[in-house]
Parts: C-alpha cells; sequence; structure tokens
C-alpha cells in the first residue's frame, strides 16, 4: 500500500486559516474554502500529507488512478481518519491537487542552488510582509512615539550586537571547512557593528551602559536563539536564516529612503541620530553581505528535498519570529518608554526613635 507521505506533497505555504464550519486554507495569493468534507479529517488528510512534505513545487500531480490510489492509502494507513470514506478522500485529494495545493514530487534531490533560488522567491514575499509590519511604517510615516523610536534603536542595538552571539557560534560549530570560513569571514566583517546603533543611541541622549545594564526585550533573544539553534543543528538552515537577515537591508537604496524619512520626521532637533544608521547600510552594501547565503549554497551539488525543506521550515520559523519580535518592540515601549539608572528611596513607616 502506497503511504500518502511518499505520494503527494503540500506545496508551500499552505495555511488552514480555520476549521470550524469550514475548512478554509489559504498560500501568498489566495483563501480557499473547501466543502463538502468534515473539517477535522480535511485537517488530518492535510497533516498526514504535510509528515512526508517536501520541497514546495516538487511536481506536477498525478493521473486520476493515482490520486484514487493514494485516497484509498490514506484511509488505510491512519486511524485518525479511518471515518473518512474513500470517494470523499480522493474528491479531497482530486481538489487540493486541482488548486495546486498538492502535488506529487517527482524528484527527491536538488542542488544548493535551486534552494538558493526558491529561498530568493519567498524572501522577497517575506520581507514584503515583514516591512508591512505596523512598526516600520510607523517608523516611516511619522506616526510612531518617541518612546517607539528609542525602544527600536534600543533593540536593534541589542539584535546587531548578537552577532557575536550568533556568527561566532555558527562559524565554531560548522564542520564543512568551506562554509566555516564564510561564516568567519562574515563574523570578521559584523561584529563590531552594534557601535553604529551606539552612536545613534547617545545621540538621543540615551546611555549606552543603561542600555547593556537592562538587557534585550524576551522577543529580541528569541530570534537570537533561534538563529543560535539553526547555527547548532544545521549550517546550511543557519545561512538560510542569515540570507533573510542580510536580504532585510540588501537594497541600500531602500534602506537609505527609509532612514531619510525617519530623520524627517523624529530628528526636529538635529541630532543626527540617523547618521550612524546609514553610515551602517554603507559599509554593509561595500562588504556585499546580502551574497552570503549565495556563497554557502551555490556550489552544494546535491542535497535531499527532505534537508531542503527542513531548511524552508526552518527559515520560515524565523520569519515567523521575526513578526513577532517588531510586534514586542511596538507594544513594550509604546507602553514603557525606556528610562535609563533610577535610584528608589525606601523608607520605613515608622522608623524607629
Amino acid at each position: 500500500m502506497t503511504d500518502i507521505a511518499q505520494s503527494y506533497c503540500l506545496s508551500f505555504p499552505t495555511n488552514i486559516d480555520h476549521a470550524k464550519k469550514s475548512l478554509v486554507l489559504s498560500n501568498y495569493e489566495e483563501r480557499i474554502r473547501i466543502e463538502g468534507i468534515p473539517p477535522s479529517l480535511g485537517v488530518a488528510l492535510l497533516k498526514r500529507i504535510n509528515d512526508g512534505g517536501t520541497i514546495n513545487d516538487a511536481g506536477k500531480g498525478g493521473d486520476d488512478r493515482e490520486v484514487a490510489d493514494t485516497a484509498a492509502a490514506i484511509s488505510a494507513a491512519d486511524d485518525s481518519i479511518s471515518g473518512l470514506e474513500g470517494a470523499a478522500a480522493e474528491r479531497f485529494l482530486r481538489t487540493l491537487v486541482q488548486e495546486k495545493i498538492a502535488a506529487r514530487p517527482t524528484r527527491s534531490t536538488c542542488t544548493g542552488h535551486e534552494l538558493r533560488v526558491i529561498l530568493d522567491d519567498h524572501f522577497a514575499a517575506w520581507n514584503t510582509a515583514l516591512f508591512s509590519h505596523s512598526l516600520w511604517t510607523s517608523l516611516a510615516e511619522g506616526s510612531a512615539r518617541p518612546a517607539v523610536v528609542d525602544g527600536w534603536l534600543i533593540e536593534s542595538y541589542h539584535f546587531i550586537r548578537g552577532a557575536n552571539a550568533r556568527l561566532s557560534y555558527a562559524a565554531s560549530l560548522c564542520p564543512d571547512p568551506r562554509i566555516k570560513a564564510i561564516f568567519a569571514h562574515h563574523y570578521v566583517e559584523e561584529y563590531d557593528h552594534y557601535e553604529f546603533f551606539a552612536q545613534s543611541l547617545r545621540a538621543r541622549a540615551i546611555d549606552v551602559d543603561d542600555v547593556d545594564r537592562q538587557g534585550p526585550l524576551a522577543a529580541t533573544r528569541a530570534v537570537l536563539n533561534m538563529a543560535r539553534k539553526a547555527a547548532r543543528t544545521d549550517p546550511i538552515a543557519y545561512a538560510a536564516c542569515s540570507g533573510l537577515m542580510e536580504s532585510t537591508g540588501s537594497d541600500a537604496d531602500r534602506a537609505r529612503t527609509f532612514y531619510g524619512k525617519v530623520a524627517e520626521h523624529f530628528d526636529k532637533s538635529g541630532s543626527g541620530f540617523v547618521r550612524p544608521m546609514i553610515a551602517h547600510v554603507n559599509l554593509d552594501e561595500k562588504f556585499e553581505h546580502g551574497s552570503v547565503m549565495a556563497d554557502v549554497l551555490d556550489p552544494i551539488p546535491v542535497l535531499t528535498v527532505e534537508h531542503a525543506n527542513r531548511v524552508l521550515q526552518t527559515v520560515f520559523q524565523f520569519k515567523e519570529t521575526l513578526m513577532m519580535w517588531f510586534s514586542e518592540v511596538q507594544t513594550h515601549y509604546h507602553r514603557n518608554p525606556f528610562k535609563g539608572r533610577a535610584l528608589y528611596r525606601h523608607g520605613r513607616g515608622n522608623p524607629p526613635e
């Protein structure tokens, strides 16, 4: 009996929007409501397929006989969907194929270059989503509170300083000498870039020692820790996460335009706090940091699709963590403006005579 995990895979991304009265799926382009199947059983089928998912765009789908055979195998192989009649499973799977949500994989390997091209395509869409977050739009439009501007600078400082926690880790743990050399070279170029953001903080009269003493937000630590986990488990996954981080600033002209808007809206006093960040963009452009992921992936002659899929899943989760980070920065500093060192005087209600 053919296992569904070996027969079909889900295209990426496929999200379950809700599964109450009806099953609604979505991808980058549309939302698809699927009727005629109990939503809970449809979700079980999707999970079964996802257990054996491979890299997206792996195939074009199978013929009618393959769909029917696979549907029968689903019902026979999984107790959680044993109540689903074979005909319903077949119709559901056929719908997934027609809507290009599921496909039959046609290969078991890919090259590093092919994976990089897929990642680059996703990064374009993910960067649109990342920089549509209200933290960034409020900074560009001038509607953010000054406390949020301070918080954005503070957490960016912690994030950039975190290169010492993640890049050194990636270089030291990487078992591949070629990739280790790329990480080490990137680290040498990146380790002290947090000083640009320290200069911006000082220009806004924020004491960097106080910032260091209080430390980053939990979400900032989560971003750094997820990068470190990728470095610990898979250097290729770390390179992909690094590629996403570098792609957010790879368009230097767009970054300079954004910083110009921040200066226009939030630097009426002429402190020049934006200038160090522009200098950082210029330096990264000179170092060509946007090419690190390509340098790692393009020479790799073969990867299993399972490995490639794990890389894609890791970097997608990293993107989701970045989105949560943006939300926490905005919410926290909106409610709790940064305060430097504070002294509290404690007294007794009934002091001794």
